[in-house]
């Protein structure tokens, strides 16, 4: 015979069949959640791969112009070694210079007041007369002193001649007696003392 089914595992059943639909339900939209979290973080992984490889390519792009600023600093860097040297040759020529325009500056200052001595000196005409007097003077004794130069030039010039002598030779009318058919006399003469 056929026992009755009872109630309660028909209800054990709808309950099973209930939870089972409820978790194949529950299957399914965890499933359908985690193909578009898949989807969605290969969408995302898609968007960090290209900006990554954006990222490497900025990073090359800056490297090659952080190379070419390298470049450029050590250009400048070099220049401006030049231009301290520069700066330090022209603050010694500032210097010099500076000492040159004061020895200026004072030699100035002297022919100022030797012009204006001289100006005095030659505001009367009797100062003219004594300037005058004076300048004549000074080329007189210029042309004394280079005229007893030249006289003791060649005093010195005929001491040495007179030194070395001829050597022996008689010249007659200029002309050398060596050899020549005529006799000739030398009389030398007693030095005199100074004074007759």
């Amino acid at each position: 015979m056929h026992q009755p089914v009872r109630p309660v595992v028909v209800w054990v059943l709808a309950v099973g069949l209930a939870v089972s639909a409820a978790l194949a339900a529950k299957l399914a939209f965890d499933k359908r959640q985690l193909t578009s979290a898949y989807t969605q973080a290969r969408t995302e992984v898609a968007q960090l791969s290209q900006e990554v490889v954006q990222a490497r390519q900025t990073i090359d792009t800056k490297t090659g112009e952080l190379a070419t600023f390298e470049q450029e600093l050590l250009r400048i860097q070099s220049l401006l070694k030049v231009a301290d040297q520069e700066i330090v040759r022209l603050q010694q020529e500032q210097v010099a210079l500076k000492g040159e325009n004061q020895t200026l500056n004072e030699r100035l200052a002297a022919a100022a007041a030797e012009q204006q001595a001289l100006q005095a000196r030659l505001a009367s005409l009797r100062e003219l007369r004594i300037a005058i007097r004076d300048v004549k003077a000074r080329l007189r004794r210029e042309r004394w002193e280079s005229w007893l130069a030249h006289v003791q030039a060649q005093r010195a010039e005929d001491q040495q001649r007179l030194a070395k002598g001829n050597r022996g030779f008689v010249v007659r009318n200029g002309v050398p007696t060596i050899g020549s058919p005529t006799r000739l006399q030398v009389r030398v003469l007693e030095p005199q003392e100074a004074g007759r």
